[in-house]
């Protein structure tokens, strides 16, 4: 009788993203960690199609939500209007106990930059910090320049452990583990 309590009380997780690649790569780099829910990552076509996604499934009980986004600038001013308005799209107040928004500041690559071990080996180079925050504003772009690749390349890199272990030390991806893991 006390097993089956305990199912009832276990309460999925939704992860929405903007995009189909942003979800694969949350899918590989969560995918040999152990949970106690279960854990759907659905990407949307864009933001207005993420905040749709969300608004649907904060309808369902039991399900906790959690909105992966790009602020797609790194001005503080602008990043706070974005979030203003998630927060009163969504009813943040209403939705405190299950939803959780998480931004990426100022694009989803921006998880890539933060492993210094992907970067070089992606590059095959040592990049230099001052190098590294100058990318911060433009991390999708940078990758690509510097690699000579597509992003969509970037995913056998993931395929190494020891590359996908790093982004849960700092950073994006582990925040999202973090929460996630609690």
């Amino acid at each position: 009788m006390n097993s089956n309590a305990h199912i009832h009380d276990k309460r999925d997780i939704a992860i929405i993203t903007e995009g189909e690649f942003d979800a694969k790569v949350l899918k590989k780099l969560l995918s040999d960690k152990a949970f106690n829910n279960h854990i759907d990552i659905l990407p949307a076509n864009g933001y207005s199609s993420a905040l749709s996604k969300v608004k649907s499934l904060l309808t369902l009980r039991n399900k906790k939500v959690i909105l992966l986004l790009d602020t797609d600038t790194v001005e503080n001013d602008a990043i706070k209007e974005k979030e203003d308005f998630v927060n009163y799209y969504i009813n943040t107040t209403l939705n405190k106990d299950n939803f959780k928004a998480f931004w990426a500041i100022p694009e989803f690559e921006i998880v890539f930059l933060n492993n210094k071990k992907f970067v070089e080996e992606l590059t095959h180079q040592t990049i230099n910090d001052e190098l590294m925050e100058f990318a911060k504003t433009s991390p999708k772009k940078l990758l690509a320049t510097i690699s000579k690749q597509n992003r969509e390349q970037y995913m056998t890199l993931l395929d190494n452990e020891e590359i996908r272990e790093e982004f849960f030390k700092d950073g994006l991806i582990k925040e999202i583990y973090d929460y996630i893991d609690q």
